[in-house]
């Protein structure tokens, strides 16, 4: 595919621009012509003329080009400039061929340098007025000294015959047409070369603007070398990725950023590009890992010239890798850990009901009762164990109707108040606004909410509060929010606490957070955790509103810095 910038347009102000920079040549040039010609007249017995004549006119000369140069100083009109320029020209022509004999005028052909010069810095038109002009000029004087209508200073005139002042006329003029002729196409030449290059120029520029324009734009790395493998350039993106500036990059081995590209040209330039991963080290030493292509850099011609590298960060690619071989493991894990729990169930059945009977034997004295009332409560501790085995390692399937939050929310803490895990001198307190409704399985996040609630209760010292807040957000989405005042979670363990089987507790067996991660991940929710050692925790459920899409992302963790005091 070829992208290619849209063609420039010509307009006059291009046109005003060229012909700006080709004036100091004609000025130049005019001053460099009447030098020679006045000076050498002079030289060769020009005193004829009249000392007085030939000063003004060399007066005039450098004085109209001084003022040519400041007109372009001062950023006139450059049309205005041009015409005036030529015109003085013809006027000083004219004067030195009426000093000089007329129409037998050694410097006629100053007429011819005129126009000439004129297809330089003025259009074909324009050309074709100074070459009408110059002969009305020319024949005007020619005729006007013989007939007397202006003084003959050097009476070359007076000794003319007719028939020699026609053929003087008539031979300058067909020069003048011809000069005139081939100055016109000269012209129209030199406007459509002008042109050309212009729109070649910036044509090339605009290319490079574009590509300078892509090479900005990309979001990965491209780095060029040489053929010994030394950088030549790097685009912005590429320098923040490996964390320093392009200039400092320039130079330097691309093995030294890049340790496993090689260094050595490609053995052949025609070749598919060569993929891989590496690490890239940073000028701090740091290391990120990046994926990179490398292909040769061909010129027009067929030869390398070099490398050109495109590399990214796969920074996030790595750590979605790890999290998905983590995910992996998990689900294997809780397959297990469901497979276990079908197998311990039903033991626990016998054994439970086992007890039941000797406990209710008249023979057994208190002793025995305490302890097989100990068996007992370890056997439900087991089987609770064993149902929330079974509900992680099962799929969520959420049964959705209209939930009432804050009603459930009071039911789960009138339970935690009054249940057999509350802890002693704990309170729960709810905060919750009126009229908070979610489109979701009651059930399921009465779990999520009992799993919270409790997980909070169990970490609270004597005395502390537990806060439930139930709160409706202004995107239509509702939150659910447990907080406790305990010791806290370490900033290392915050990313592992939904993990299966992650607990600091003694006896826990950190399937609680995990279930709750899952369920809320189920009705398209995400669940946040803030806390810092010594402050607390708080756990966040936002479930979104009804009708709302889900994605993949919904789950995910984050980890503010610190609680509200």
């Amino acid at each position: 595919m070829s992208i290619a910038p849209a063609p420039p347009v010509a307009t006059i102000a291009d046109d005003d621009a060229i012909t700006q920079r080709r004036i100091p040549w004609l000025v130049g040039g005019r001053l460099v012509v009447a030098t020679v010609l006045l000076g050498g007249t002079v030289a060769l017995g020009g005193a004829d003329l009249g000392a007085s004549a030939l000063t003004w006119l060399v007066v005039a000369v450098y004085a109209t080009s001084l003022g040519s140069l400041l007109w372009m100083q001062w950023r006139r009109s450059v049309r205005g400039l041009v015409t005036a320029q030529l015109a003085v020209d013809l006027a000083i022509a004219s004067a030195l061929v009426w000093l000089t004999g007329g129409a037998v005028s050694s410097f006629s052909f100053l007429y011819g340098v005129v126009i000439l010069l004129s297809a330089l810095v003025a259009g074909p038109s324009q050309v074709a007025a100074t070459a009408g002009l110059a002969g009305v000029l020319y024949v005007s004087i020619g005729i006007a000294l013989p007939t007397g209508w202006l003084p003959d200073p050097s009476g070359a005139m007076a000794t003319l015959a007719p028939t020699e002042l026609s053929i003087a006329l008539l031979r300058n003029v067909v020069g003048l047409f011809l000069v005139g002729l081939l100055a016109n196409v000269l012209s129209a030449r030199l406007r459509r070369t002008g042109g050309e290059l212009r729109i070649a120029t910036a044509s090339a520029a605009e290319y490079a603007r574009l590509t300078e324009d892509i090479v900005r734009s990309l979001g990965s790395g491209l780095i060029t070398t040489d053929l010994d493998g030394r950088i030549r350039s790097i685009n912005d993106a590429g320098a923040r990725i490996l964390g320093t500036s392009t200039d400092a990059l320039v130079g330097t081995p691309v093995a030294e950023i890049l340790p496993r590209i090689s260094a050595t040209p490609m053995s052949s330039p025609a070749r598919q590009g060569e993929r891989g991963e590496s690490f890239a080290t940073r000028p701090d030493g740091s290391e990120l890992p990046v994926g990179f292509t490398r292909t040769p850099l061909v010129g027009a011609d067929g030869t390398q010239h070099g490398t050109l590298v495109l590399f990214q960060d796969l920074t996030e690619i790595a750590q979605l890798r790890a999290k998905a071989e983590k995910a992996e493991r998990l689900a294997v894990l809780g397959q297990l850990a469901a497979g276990l729990a079908h197998e311990i169930r039903n033991p626990l059945g016998s054994i439970s009901g086992s007890v039941e009977l000797v406990r209710d034997a008249q023979e057994l004295g208190e002793e025995d009762r305490r302890l097989l009332g100990m068996v007992l409560g370890e056997v439900e501790r087991l089987n609770e164990l064993v149902t929330t085995m079974l509900d992680v390692g099962r799929p969520v399937t959420p049964d959705r109707i209209d939930v009432d939050l804050r009603s459930l929310a009071g039911e789960v803490i009138e339970v935690a108040r009054r249940g057999p895990t509350r802890s002693a001198g704990v309170e729960v307190r709810l905060e919750a606004d009126e009229d908070v409704h979610a489109h979701a399985d009651p059930a399921q996040l009465r779990q999520v909410l009992w799993n919270l609630v409790k997980n909070a209760m169990q970490y609270s010292p004597r005395g502390a509060v537990v806060t439930v807040r139930v709160r409706a957000l202004e995107d239509g989405s509702v939150s659910l929010e447990v907080e406790d005042r305990g010791a806290g979670i370490a900033a290392e363990d915050l990313e592992k606490v939904f993990d299966m089987f992650f607990t600091k507790r003694r006896h826990g067996v950190g399937l609680g957070l995990a279930l709750v991660k899952q369920i809320v991940e189920a009705h398209g929710g995400q669940v946040r955790v803030e806390s810092r050692p010594g402050a607390g925790a708080r756990f966040r459920v936002v479930l979104p509103r009804r009708g709302a899409r889900t994605s993949g992302s919904h789950g995910a963790i984050e980890q503010p810095s610190a609680l509200e005091a």
